[in-house]
């Protein structure tokens, strides 16, 4: 298959911008041949002008909270984060059934993919639907067509069997879902302010087999300060762990994550919903450490993820010279890398042998584009524009802005049934 009739914007390594390219998708799912001009032949796929470029990623969400949204909580709104968890998530997350999850993952990732994002990172809890509940989510990457990880939340909060049933469904999934599946597994945690050594060395335990990354909530707010420095002396945060958050760390903590090559996700929707603060992405770089960009449940909308993190660096350090260079590796360059440790794939980058993870907007720039002004076209018109289609390892999976894999009329009425059910419980 030929796409031609494009502009691409390639994200290789001299990050080129063709004004009329063509891209080779070859049968195994990867990228073959990068030309300038357009082809005509009969393989050829007629993009008609949009601008192809590299699908986004998702470096961190929780697929459950799809059915969350409009959810009214009774009673006088929690005042901090410590509330927030007790009054809605962790409620929330014990009412889940094992319907719940699997139809709160095929709507997450349904609008994920309208979306523009071909690649998600999940953690998940329902302990109330533990077993083969990263199975359920497993089917709904497959059904949507989308690629990524998932991961079962170890906590103590709700009693020793509960961490027990999360560390065996962790270890389970690890064991079918090796780097390089279209959907692989990390082993997960809450946070360290809810987990006890006990856990953590179990936890520990159960992974020496898989070696596999932890992905854990650090340093979110106040009430998490001082994880950094104690999982890595557990041994848990390493180069192919997920760090989320990292707000209220210190400059030692950063210089540790950065010595540990650990993956820092920022998440800055999430946290300005939460109050709990702004990482500091130009601190995090300097201490080399590799951040990405997630939504943390959120949204669905990379692209809204990716602009609030550039205001929000102003706003943060009252600089109107901002953040570019750093948000713009967490969101393009970043968490390809972070997917390719976790995953054990090349994604991001249009270039010979990379999967064909591939995006079409609908995007006329009214002014010229090339690789020096890329990230104000990004920033102002690219992230506004409509998704066109969707393709991910060679497979369309959104055309004219509608998945072609699944019935998306259908999903979203039984979705909406659940999650009355679900509202009802809570």
């Amino acid at each position: 298959m030929i796409l031609t009739n494009a502009r691409v914007l390639t994200f290789d390594a001299a990050n080129r911008v063709l004004d009329s390219g063509r891209v080779e998708v070859k049968a195994d799912g990867t990228i073959g041949s990068i030309q300038p001009g357009r082809d005509t032949g009969r393989d050829a796929v007629d993009l008609r002008c949009g601008l192809l470029m590299p699908a986004l990623i998702n470096a961190h969400t929780h697929l459950y909270s799809s059915l969350a949204r409009g959810l009214r909580l009774r009673g006088a709104p929690p005042a901090d984060f410590p509330a927030i968890l007790k009054k809605l998530w962790w409620r929330l997350d014990r009412a889940l059934d094992e319907e719940d999850v699997y139809y709160s993952a095929l709507a997450g990732l349904i609008d994920s993919a309208k979306c523009g994002v071909g690649t998600v990172i999940d953690h998940h809890s329902s302990p109330r639907a533990c077993a083969g509940s990263l199975d359920s989510i497993e089917r709904a990457f497959r059904e949507v067509g989308l690629r990524g990880s998932t991961c079962y939340e170890v906590s103590d909060r709700n009693g020793i069997g509960a961490a027990r049933d999360g560390i065996r469904e962790n270890a389970r999934f690890l064991e079918r879902a090796p780097a390089g599946a279209q959907v692989c597994g990390m082993f997960g945690l809450h946070a360290s302010f809810t987990l006890g050594d006990r856990t953590l060395r179990a936890c520990l335990d159960a992974n020496t087999g898989f070696r596999a990354g932890f992905h854990v909530h650090v340093a979110e707010d106040r009430c998490d300060r001082g994880a950094v420095r104690r999982l890595v002396d557990l041994g848990v945060l390493n180069e192919k762990s997920i760090a989320a958050h990292c707000v209220h760390v210190t400059a030692a903590e950063r210089a540790l994550l950065g010595r540990r090559r650990v993956n820092v996700i920022h998440n800055p929707q999430s946290n300005c919903n939460n109050a709990v603060g702004i990482a500091d992405l130009p601190a995090l770089a300097r201490a080399a450490v590799c951040v990405g960009l997630g939504s943390d449940g959120c949204s669905p909308r990379m692209w809204d993820e990716f602009k609030a993190a550039y205001h929000l660096q102003k706003v943060r350090a009252r600089d109107p010279r901002g953040a570019a260079p750093e948000v713009f590796a967490a969101a393009f360059l970043n968490n390809r890398e972070i997917v390719k440790k976790i995953c054990g794939v090349t994604v991001g980058r249009i270039e010979p042998g990379a999967q064909a993870d591939l995006l079409v907007l609908d995007y006329q720039p009214p002014t010229p584009i090339d690789s020096a002004n890329l990230f104000g076209h990004l920033l102002y018109g690219i992230a506004n524009a409509p998704v066109r289609a969707l393709m991910v390892g060679g497979r369309w999976v959104v055309r004219d802005g509608c998945c072609v894999t699944i019935d998306e009329r259908q999903i979203a009425g039984r979705a909406a049934a659940r999650a009355k059910a679900l509202w009802e419980r809570f």
